[in-house]
């Protein structure tokens, strides 16, 4: 969920709940007000008649008005004056309508009355309904225009953070294009600028430094160890070596040679994961497969391998030495790990590249079985062929997967 949205929810939840409970508010606010206005009118009947008995010494005809009654009750015991509210039958409605009553105490010719003065509510509800949906409706608009301005304005003010985002997400480190800063008047994003300023800076030193490490290994560490082969090579044919110093020479040369393909694997791995292969074009993989096999004839017909292979015209977007590197590697690994007599299958399409091989009855461990230096029981190699294809894989955005099924360990390239 975006920042954007969230805070627009929860600023109109809370804006729903605030303006709720105001009207609320509102509306009791106005109803006392209402019925304070209309106490009003009754003290003012009520003065009234005290003046009409004052001046004639007799109560005043009692009156029923649709909307107000006044009756009198001679009364036995004492009568307080009071406000209270009752629901009297109305004959135009047909059913019972609130009234507000004041009752008051009358005195004539030392007998006792109780004198009330009822005054209909209806006129006080009706205009207390109206306020209320004058009110929801002014509710919703402002709800409405509050929304909308909402949104427009929060798009503009955080139009510098999507800025520095969109070019954070072009930001290369092959090309170096740098991370375009705008110059805002907000603080905080004006903080966020600065520090992306500072993390590309550093980001591109480390690159930079590491881009040089690789290459100054490739030059520096390749000439000690060819020198180191062939003064082995050397060493190995000389004809007064016995047996064991033979063993202890072809051990070192079979060592060297482990050390020189790490290297380069290392090596290749650091390129691949600074984009250094960063030129792709179209490449005919089934192709390039029939290439490879033809040229892995002699290690399948050691073996005594039954090939099988199920390739359509298929054209992906690659860097051909990438590509030469993960079949290499995939093709090598179902021929050295396969057994005598065994089989390897291969089928490729638009969609994906399979390749399955007979071999170790057992399935690898399929969450490290890409990771670096991690190798099969009986495996030979420096543990980095998988890797290598794996992170081939990522740089172009294939999947890679692993499985082990009817007896045979298939690996599935999804494009």
């Amino acid at each position: 969920m975006k920042l954007i949205t969230k805070y627009n929810r929860i600023n109109l939840i809370a804006t729903i709940i605030v303006l709720l409970a105001a009207s609320i508010c509102y509306y009791f606010i106005v109803r006392y007000v209402l019925i304070h206005q209309l106490d009003n009118t009754l003290k003012v009947e009520e003065a009234e008649i005290i003046n009409y008995v004052n001046t004639n010494n007799r109560l005043p005809e009692a009156t029923d008005y649709r909307d107000q009654h006044t009756s009198f009750e001679e009364s036995n015991d004492s009568v307080k004056r009071k406000f209270s509210n009752i629901r009297l039958h109305n004959g135009h409605h047909h059913d019972h309508v609130a009234y507000r009553e004041i009752s008051f105490p009358i005195n004539i010719n030392g007998k006792l009355y109780r004198a009330s003065v009822t005054k209909s509510e209806e006129e006080m509800e009706d205009l207390s309904e109206l306020i209320a949906i004058i009110t929801i409706g002014i509710i919703i608009l402002l709800l409405l225009i509050l929304f909308i301005t909402n949104r427009v304005l929060l798009r503009r003010l955080w139009l510098p953070f999507y800025n520095t985002l969109d070019s954070i997400k072009e930001f290369n480190l092959t090309n170096k294009k740098n991370v375009a800063i705008e110059k805002t008047k907000i603080e905080e994003f004006d903080n966020l600028n600065i520090a992306v300023n500072s993390m590309q800076i550093r980001i591109l030193k480390d690159y930079e430094t590491m881009k040089n490490f690789a290459d100054n290994a490739s030059h520096e560490m390749q000439t000690p160890l060819a020198i180191l082969n062939s003064k082995l090579d050397l060493m190995i044919q000389e004809p007064n070596l016995n047996e064991s110093q033979t063993k202890q020479l072809q051990s070192m040369y079979d060592a060297m040679s482990r050390l020189t393909k790490l290297n380069q694997s290392l090596l290749l791995l650091t390129k691949i994961e600074n984009n250094q292969f960063n030129k792709a074009a179209p490449l005919r993989l089934d192709i390039l497969i029939n290439e490879k096999l033809s040229q892995l004839e002699d290690l399948i017909a050691a073996k005594h391998l039954h090939l099988h292979t199920d390739l359509k015209e298929t054209t992906v977007n690659m860097d051909d030495y990438l590509a030469d590197i993960l079949l290499n590697n995939l093709l090598g690994n179902a021929i050295r790990h396969n057994n005598d007599n065994g089989s390897i299958n291969i089928s490729l399409n638009n969609n994906e590249l399979k390749i399955s091989n007979s071999g170790a009855s057992f399935s690898l461990d399929d969450n490290n079985i890409f990771d670096r230096f991690k190798k099969g029981q009986n495996s030979e190699g420096i543990g980095l062929g998988l890797a290598i294809v794996k992170q081939i894989c990522d740089n172009y955005g294939f999947s890679i997967s692993y499985s082990y099924e009817a007896n045979e360990h298939n690996f599935l390239i999804q494009f």
